[in-house]
């Protein structure tokens, strides 16, 4: 009796990790069919729904974000957070006393943020659009790219192009903050292949590259969860072209760097 049920959870298991690649290869192939445009309207449906309930919002920085800030941002510093979403880090930087705008990709986003500033008094100017394309005025002593956003942008030369822009409104001696996610090994590359050979054929305007990670989001099936994962000297090297000094870095659980004009 006992052989039939480990020979049937064999095949069933098995079967399921077969289902499970071959789900994760058609997304892959799927997302070689977009075009930029479509990438990014893609990437922004992710986020429209990310972090909307009172707690997420209200959740304060993490340990990690507490414990850099501490150390790096100045009492009068005028930040301009990126990806500042609905607002977890925003209010937690207003709450500790700093002059902060936010930006992020996804307008509801922005517009949930908005809500609960004014229902908690406080003021930020707000702005949506993407980093590489849109900055808001003025000037700013320190640019933070929240909880990873900065490998959330798809193509090393749009990275460097968000970096290029957040360098023309850097106040002298101004600071760029970045946390990513550091590659825990060498990227696969067999899916990115898959991704690349779609997107040639199809003709599409934009090139995955080696180290980006592609993730359905079950809400949604028109939006596309999308991370890029830093291997060794890679950051340094977007910086670099940017015109930008790595003055700190250290690869962790978390990766953070401080670059500066």
């Amino acid at each position: 009796m006992r052989g039939w049920r480990n020979a049937a959870f064999a095949f069933l298991s098995g079967s399921a990790r077969v289902l499970d690649l071959a789900s994760r290869a058609s997304l892959y192939v799927a997302a070689g069919t977009l075009r930029r445009q479509a990438l990014k309207a893609a990437i922004t449906r992710t986020w429209d729904e990310f972090s909307r309930s009172d707690a997420e919002i209200l959740s304060g920085l993490m340990p990690w974000e507490k414990a850099w800030y501490e150390r790096v941002l100045k009492p009068a510093d005028h930040i301009l957070l990126v990806g500042c979403g609905t607002g977890r880090d925003l209010i937690a930087l207003l709450e500790l006393g700093y002059r902060v705008d936010g930006l992020d990709i996804s307008g509801r986003a922005i517009e949930l943020a908005r809500r609960v500033l004014e229902r908690r008094r406080l003021s930020a100017g707000l702005y949506t659009g993407p980093i590489e394309e849109i900055v808001p005025p003025g000037t700013f002593d320190t640019v933070i790219f929240s909880w990873f956003c900065y490998g959330y942008i798809p193509e090393a030369a749009t990275r460097i192009e968000a970096l290029r822009n957040v360098r023309r409104v850097l106040t002298p001696g101004g600071r760029i903050l970045i946390g990513y996610v550091p590659a825990e090994r060498p990227p696969r590359a067999l899916p990115i292949a898959l991704t690349r050979t779609v997107a040639r054929l199809t003709r599409s305007d934009w090139r995955p590259e080696l180290g980006d990670v592609l993730g359905p989001v079950t809400a949604d099936v028109r939006a596309l969860r999308y991370e890029h994962q830093f291997q060794e000297g890679e950051l340094d090297d977007e910086a670099r072209a940017a015109g930008l000094t790595v003055v700190f870095h250290r690869r962790a659980d978390v990766g953070t760097a401080m670059l500066m004009a």
